[in-house]
């Protein structure tokens, strides 16, 4: 009789990290005082509720960012594609408070419909939000936003007016500091119920 071995799968043990995996990457739009606007990139971004639509954003708390969207009580979200990434990551690296970053990117700026923050043209969707709450967390300050508004383009809708993934191609990002971009559709909300599948 042979021996019964059982294989497991060894874990490694590390300092804690809030690993969720992936996280969107997306580019955040706000405006100082004077109407001056700023880009960042973000990656601690989710849907919080649907009713009423709200999204948080983690924003670091010495953003120049977190102090316009404070003083301002609006931005943007802005969902770019993976062909935007050299852009995408340039707003990541620089500060707002030392460079200007409209001006370092190919990005245009346009204005949105019930918000100061402008809107980037070129990503295909965006949703322009009203501050409903900030809470300190530590190193980031957590926004709480109401979408007031949502642009989506057609060219990334599929037949039954959701947003196709492949179409519009989002980037994501792991907490191990590497970019990825999305993966095959796995199936449909529901498939389960299906006896046939």
């Amino acid at each position: 009789m042979g021996i019964k071995i059982e294989m497991i799968k060894l874990k490694v043990v590390r300092d804690p990290l809030p690993l969720v995996y992936p996280n969107p990457v997306v580019l955040v739009t706000a405006v100082d005082a004077e109407g001056r606007p700023n880009i960042i990139t973000l990656t601690l971004v989710g849907a919080a509720c649907w009713r009423p639509p709200i999204i948080s954003i983690g924003v670091g708390g010495r953003q120049y960012t977190r102090t316009l969207i404070e003083e301002g009580g609006e931005f943007v979200v802005n969902m770019p594609n993976a062909g935007m990434l050299r852009d995408v990551e340039y707003c990541g690296l620089v500060s707002g408070r030392d460079v200007y970053k409209c001006e370092g990117t190919s990005f245009t700026l346009v204005p949105s419909t019930s918000v100061r923050p402008p809107m980037i043209e070129e990503c295909p969707l965006n949703l322009e939000c009203k501050v409903k709450t900030q809470i300190p967390l530590g190193s980031n300050v957590l926004f709480l936003g109401e979408v007031v508004h949502l642009h989506v383009e057609e060219s990334i809708l599929d037949e039954k007016g959701g947003v196709d993934l492949k179409k519009a191609a989002p980037i994501m990002f792991n907490l191990t500091n590497a970019y990825w971009s999305m993966g095959e559709k796995l199936g449909d909300y529901g498939f389960s119920r299906d006896k046939n599948t």
